[in-house]
């Protein structure tokens, strides 16, 4: 079953190094994850301390359960909220196929204050960018929101070194 919700993210930071450092912290709190890696065939999903060193550099596909009953029901369930309020989800990345896209910028990328703000379109480079797609449960929820800053605070990290 295909469900969920797709959010993408662009970074110049090391994918990889920033999946490792948010599923290590998540690790804390979900001591039986299991993760499985992606790419012509998903699997297996085994314990997160075997999997982590093969978090692959560039491009990859990591799909993450809290435990085997959760796994278990991944497929009947898809991406939803189980007990809890969590979910399975994924992190597909790879680096951006196009040089350059049209983009809009609904906030104001240069944090003037006092100054009347409307949306303009701007040119993003992507060269030696990556394109980043978490999978949640749903886009507004907590757990889902939990992922999506923990990734993103993740990525920052690895991006400063």
């Amino acid at each position: 079953m295909i469900t969920g919700y797709d959010t993408v993210l662009i970074t110049a930071a090391p994918v990889d190094a920033g999946i490792r450092v948010m599923l290590d912290d998540l690790h804390g709190r979900w001591p039986n994850m299991l993760v499985a890696l992606g790419g012509d065939h998903v699997g297996p999903f085994l314990p997160w301390e075997t999997t982590r060193a093969q978090v692959p550099a560039g491009a990859g596909e990591v799909y993450v359960a809290r435990d085997a009953e959760m796994e278990r029901r991944w497929d009947d369930l898809g991406y939803s909220l189980m007990e809890q309020a969590e979910g399975p989800f994924a992190v597909l990345y790879q680096s951006a196929s196009q040089p350059a896209v049209e983009i809009q910028l609904n906030e104001d990328p240069y944090e003037r204050r006092g100054l009347g703000f409307e949306p303009y379109p701007a040119t993003l480079v992507t060269a030696g960018l990556s394109l980043v797609t978490l999978v949640t449960p749903d886009a507004d929820g907590t757990f889902s929101q939990g992922l999506l800053n923990a990734l993103r605070q993740a990525l920052v990290s690895q991006a400063r070194g």
